[in-house]
């Protein structure tokens, strides 16, 4: 893709971003199909202020949660709103955690929103934010399952985080709860196929960050949207994993190309976050005989962890990612 396509799809995003959703073939009505089985009740919803408003989160352990720093305001247009490198996200006065840290809770995903069930608090949160896509946009947070308005009997069972990154045309899930808003899209859990056969990239010494799925309706559903922060999943060793998290677009020709924000290059950054909050050493792991490995530095990895990085707010030239054949990958447009 040439510089000047990509500054035109990215300028397409950042408007949907401030005039609403974008006019692109969407989904209005049965998204997906409901988890009758309890299968993903890693799947809840941030739940702050009096409205108990907020987006999608993933539990990774249980008591930590994963979504993508948007979802409480970490927008990069906004001055001083990007935390680059995590812990400092906590003293960040430009988004929702300043005014909502005494009051943000997490609720269960099954009944949502005819209940709004609290499952946990959020004790402290970390942002990797470096602008929109190729850039990261990934929130973690510290909770408590036990707190005195925490329903701690309602089972939840959390999910790793893939090591590898998958061969294209994997086939994935993605697990969503729609918004309250979406009536039409049913409630609670929902489930929806994915096929992985996009285009893995990113920039300069961070190229596999991102995987476009464009949602055509064909290989791909229609897009569903208030869906930020929410998991595609495949299975990794036979276990499920989540590969990446929705909520970055691009609009063109009529179509939703979702940018994935991957997440096998954070799990060291991950696991020192988990240590700093609860001092293990370890993390769920699919692979993994004992179900948990460490990540900390001086382990093995599958993939080369990144760093921080630097702020993304210029658009860049499109690096692919080498470390797997995309021959067979569905490009964005003029990739």
């Amino acid at each position: 893709m040439n510089f000047k396509s990509i500054s035109l799809l990215l300028l397409v995003f950042q408007s949907s971003l401030v005039f609403g959703e974008p006019n692109v073939l969407k989904c209005n009505k049965n998204c997906g199909v409901s988890d009758l089985n309890d299968n993903f009740s890693f799947q809840a919803r941030i739940a702050m202020g009096p409205d108990m408003w907020g987006g999608n989160v993933t539990f990774i352990e249980n008591d930590i949660i994963l979504s993508q720093g948007h979802i409480l305001g970490y927008y990069p247009e906004e001055k001083n709103s990007i935390p680059r490198c995590g812990s400092d996200a906590s003293s960040n006065p430009a988004a929702d955690w300043l005014n909502n840290m005494n009051d943000m809770y997490v609720v269960a995903g099954k009944d949502y929103p005819m209940k709004k069930i609290i499952v946990a608090k959020v004790l402290d949160i970390s942002i990797r934010a470096t602008g929109y896509p190729p850039g990261y946009d990934i929130m973690i947070a510290h909770v408590d399952r036990f707190c005195d308005k925490c329903n701690s009997k309602i089972n939840i069972k959390p999910i790793p985080i893939a090591s590898k990154i998958p061969p294209i045309n994997t086939n994935a899930l993605h697990i969503f709860i729609p918004g309250e808003d979406r009536e039409s899209h049913g409630n609670g859990i929902r489930i929806d196929d994915h096929l992985l056969n996009g285009e893995i990239w990113g920039s300069k010494n961070n190229s596999c960050t991102r995987q476009s799925i464009k949602h055509d309706g064909i290989t791909n559903p229609p897009m569903v949207f208030d869906t930020s922060g929410s998991p595609v999943i495949y299975k990794e060793c036979g276990k499920y994993a989540v590969h990446g998290l929705h909520g970055n677009g691009m609009d063109f020709d009529g179509y939703m190309y979702e940018q994935l924000q991957l997440l096998q290059t954070q799990k060291k950054w991950i696991q020192s976050e988990i240590y700093r909050w609860t001092n293990r050493k370890d993390m769920l792991d699919a692979c993994s005989l004992s179900g948990r490995k460490s990540f900390l530095s001086g382990e093995d990895f599958e993939i080369e962890q990144l760093d921080c990085g630097k702020t993304i707010l210029n658009h860049v030239q499109p690096v692919s990612c080498k470390l797997i054949n995309q021959s067979k990958a569905h490009k964005l447009p003029n990739f």
